[in-house]
């Protein structure tokens, strides 16, 4: 148990990157704003929470060359899909995309009979260049149609790359690479609010409403502490999400990135003393997984008793691993970008029977790498069916990127819809937030949509 622990703590170090992308500069006149939030659920939020946002940003230019009408993986009867995959972080991912991909062959769901010829994942073993080497053979050499993944190391090299062959790929848009980019598809969206050539920034609303909501709080009546580390990520996150308290109308009574990077051996009674004094009444943990605990649970003997939210222990099944860490853990409030199984929603279930049909080493038991595999897989499998019988990069790319396509969950409490070209970038803005309590994960806040507020 204790290796597996150690893996997933190193997954999860990626997975701060998903709120601290949010990291940026400043922007400079609001054109859309934000809402108010019941104590116990958001209000006005939709599966469709950012069309404001989405509108806002229609006419941004994306990176990256129209489609030329390509053929490449792609038959009458086939469409083939490669993989990368950082395999440590992420274990058993092949799973989730299996799931969705079996689903859709077995039930026709692609026009004319097609079906996806899945080749499974090749592990980048957390290295840039053979990322870069098994896009390059999944495209050069296998002539794959398209490409989907999870891993911190698809850095600018392979998604440049792909983009510039006109190759749909998917993954995690917490890296630049999937930010205004004519072919690059984050499962949530852009993630990512300053990246290279952007005209607009968007704020991801969630999170700011989903922890005052879960705190039984509204903004007015919100005071919040932002608590991260001495690093560029912790900086630059802060930066940005205390702008985006202000914007919800909440007040920001503590914004400190002073926690050593590397913290171990590292005293958190200061940060303690720090936070409680400034009278907040809701602290943002943004540390990295290795930190989180460690800091939570000297708040709690602290006496802070106000709510404390952190981004990165929602891992399935990863509590019951080690009674330390759910010691350390419980009470905190997690928000959690994906679909949490607890919700028990249609879209769980079918994802649990698509796993079983597709014999996952982890039966019907739904893992955070393959939670977002199949997301990802679902929106693919969504654009195929959207752009028809006649398939290449340019029907492709008119279709996705021309204005009318919106990706929809295949099954009702699912993530939430996703309207193109927009989606390249801005977030899709969705999240649950989990209470921890003891071993399990308590929802005290459905998976929810949000406004995202957008400055220019």
């Amino acid at each position: 148990m204790r290796r597996a622990w150690l893996v997933v703590m190193c997954g999860l170090g990626i997975l701060g990157l998903a709120v601290v992308g949010a990291g940026g500069a400043a922007a400079q006149s609001t054109t859309t704003g934000g809402s108010s939030t019941s104590p116990t659920a958001p209000s006005g939020t939709t599966s469709d929470g950012n069309a404001a946002a989405a509108k806002a940003v229609k006419n941004d230019p994306l990176v990256g060359p129209a489609g030329s009408g390509l053929d490449r993986g792609i038959t009458s009867s086939s469409v083939k899909v490669g993989c990368y995959l950082q395999s440590a972080s992420f274990p058993n991912a092949d799973d989730g995309y299996k799931a969705r991909f079996n689903r859709a062959n077995t039930k026709n769901e692609l026009p004319g009979g097609r079906k996806i010829d899945f080749s499974g994942c090749q592990d980048d073993g957390g290295n840039p260049q053979t990322n870069l080497q098994i896009v390059q053979k999944a495209v050069q050499q296998d002539g794959d149609f398209a490409v989907v993944g999870i891993s911190a190391d698809v850095l600018t090299p392979s998604t440049d790359f792909m983009n510039k062959n006109q190759v749909p790929y998917y993954g995690w848009g917490f890296l630049p690479g999937f930010c205004g980019q004519r072919w690059g598809f984050g499962f949530n969206g852009c993630l990512v609010t300053n990246f290279p050539g952007k005209k607009h920034t968007v704020y991801q609303a969630n999170l700011a409403l989903g922890p005052i909501a879960a705190a039984a709080l509204t903004p007015k009546t919100t005071k919040v502490a932002l608590q991260a580390q001495d690093n560029d990520a912790g900086h630059n996150g802060n930066d940005t999400i205390s702008q985006l308290y202000k914007l919800e109308g909440a007040k920001v009574a503590y914004n400190e990135a002073n926690i050593p990077a590397s913290s171990a051996g590292v005293s958190f009674t200061p940060y303690v003393q720090a936070v409680k004094s400034s009278g907040a009444n809701l602290l943002l943990t943004l540390t990295d997984f290795q930190t989180a605990p460690g800091l939570t649970a000297a708040m709690n003997a602290g006496g802070y008793t106000g709510a404390n939210v952190n981004f990165v222990g929602y891992v399935p099944g990863l509590l019951g691993t080690s009674s330390q860490l759910a010691s350390a853990f419980n009470g905190a409030l997690v928000s959690s970008q994906i679909v949490p199984s607890e919700a028990n929603t249609a879209y769980i279930k079918q994802m649990q029977d698509d796993l079983t049909a597709a014999n996952a080493k982890t039966g019907n038991f739904v893992t955070l790498a393959n939670s977002i595999a199949y997301a990802q897989a679902d929106v693919l499998v969504s654009q195929l069916k959207a752009v028809g019988k006649n398939l290449t990069t340019k029907t492709f790319d008119q279709k996705i990127n021309g204005g009318s396509y919106t990706y929809k969950s295949s099954a009702s409490g699912g993530p939430g819809q996703m309207e193109f070209p927009s989606m390249h970038t801005i977030p899709a803005d969705c999240a649950s937030m989990l209470k921890i309590s003891g071993t399990t994960y308590q929802v005290v806040v459905p998976f929810s949509c949000y406004p995202s507020p957008v400055k220019k």
